[in-house]
């Protein structure tokens, strides 16, 4: 098994003339893929970059609500690869990367050791939420810290229909990362999915996409061992900023993405079903 190959795959498929840009550097390469940054995007390309950033191991659908399904190995799907746990730096702004090559980088190198999922790749994927397009310096850090040889790195705004696809579809990763920072062992989930209602695309996607997931999504998980104590503790009614507009919540974090209450991010709704004897437990907000 190689995700960042299977990734590539995915991305591949989005390669045309006008948004793609190739960087060499000696015997490797750099493909930049502009999904969303200073081109237009469409459903169909967010919903590719969003099955990559999942590592290949997610399929997404679209009606009124976006459905994320992973039937295999969920934990290193989401806190692996899709989780934003990369902060790149261009040009003094921050931009934030996911994708199945921050297992190559261990990025963070904490959470990724604890999943415990580790693979040799000479092709990686970098899922980018960038206003800045990779200059060739940054470009090549990242292939220093990733060590691959033919990196694809997929560009967009967060004010994009790639942007909104890509936050929404992120609805079973801040479940289990919850799960995670309350310590469970979330390579017990052998199953995931979940679903929060569609937006229209506007300037305020980052603000919108999060109250949609933390007060209408749903996350449905089937895990091996489970405890119970844990059931309400999942969900974001849990947290202290519980109640609040992100909008607020984000600014009272001063700006800052990773100052926000982490114990907010969390799904409205969980049902866990544990495999051992088929018992249920739900927590709605």
């Amino acid at each position: 098994m190689n995700l960042n190959l299977d990734s590539y795959r995915i991305l591949e498929k989005l390669k045309d003339e006008e948004n793609t840009r190739t960087e060499e550097f000696d015997t490797k390469n750099v493909t930049l893929i502009d999904v969303g940054l200073n081109v237009e995007s469409d459903p169909d390309a967010g919903i590719k970059v969003a099955e990559a950033a999942l590592a290949g191991l997610g399929k997404i659908n679209i009606n009124d609500k976006i459905h994320v399904r992973i039937e295999k190995l969920p934990a290193v799907a989401t806190l692996g690869s899709q989780l934003a746990g990369w902060c790149i730096k261009i040009d003094g702004k921050t931009a934030l990367g996911s994708g199945p090559v921050r297992i190559l980088a261990k990025k963070p190198r904490e959470m990724i050791e604890k999943i415990g999922y580790s693979e040799v790749s000479d092709k990686g994927v970098l899922i980018l939420e960038t206003s800045l397009l990779p200059d060739r310096e940054t470009c090549r850090k990242i292939l220093q810290e990733t060590e691959v040889n033919d990196l694809i790195i997929a560009v967009f705004k967060e004010n994009s229909i790639t942007g909104l696809i890509n936050i929404l579809s992120r609805i079973v990763e801040v479940s289990i990362f919850r799960l995670f920072n309350l310590g469970y062992d979330v390579n017990r989930i052998s199953y995931a999915e979940g679903t929060v209602p569609m937006l229209e695309p506007s300037n305020n996607i980052m603000f919108e996409a999060n109250d949609a997931i933390i007060y209408k999504g749903s996350v449905e998980l089937k895990v091996n061992g489970w405890n119970s104590e844990l059931t309400d503790k999942a969900i974001s009614r849990y947290s202290r900023a519980y109640g609040k507009p992100f909008r607020e919540i984000f600014q009272e974090a001063e700006g800052n993405f990773y100052n926000v209450p982490t114990d907010i991010f969390a799904p409205a709704e969980l049902r866990v079903t544990d495999l051992r004897d088929n018992r249920i437990y739900s927590s709605k907000g």
